[in-house]
């Protein structure tokens, strides 16, 4: 069966699939930044390692509590905001934006410190 674009962006599923995704890049990216394992992650979380994986491979649907806890765990502050929804034309221009947005500010390079 096929959708339209209007029907994916009023379906709860889809809109989740899409902030598990957002949820991947950044706790993949805090891995690869610091160089640690899923089971570094696990124990810096206080969780299993199964529930690090489980992060990885899209399949978890968090708490309030436990996605804050995840986005401080890894320095983040996750931002949540309610908006209007949109006609979907400008919904995927906005979707586009932030992706290109968010794949440009992880690949620049990190600043470095000069030791004196």
């Amino acid at each position: 069966m096929m959708f339209t674009q209007e029907e994916l962006f009023e379906s709860p599923t889809y809109l989740l699939t899409i902030y598990q995704n957002e949820i991947f890049r950044e706790v993949h990216g805090y891995m690869q930044d610091k160089g640690i394992t899923q089971k570094e992650l696990a124990k810096k979380l206080g969780v299993s390692d199964a529930y690090v994986s489980q992060i990885l491979n899209g399949k978890f649907n968090f708490t309030l509590k436990k996605l804050i806890e995840l986005g401080l765990a890894i320095g983040k502050i996750p931002k949540i905001r309610f908006v209007p929804q949109i006609p979907v034309s400008g919904k995927l221009k906005q979707i586009n934006k932030a992706a290109k947005k968010n794949n440009a500010e992880q690949k620049k390079p990190k600043p470095t410190r000069e030791m004196p």
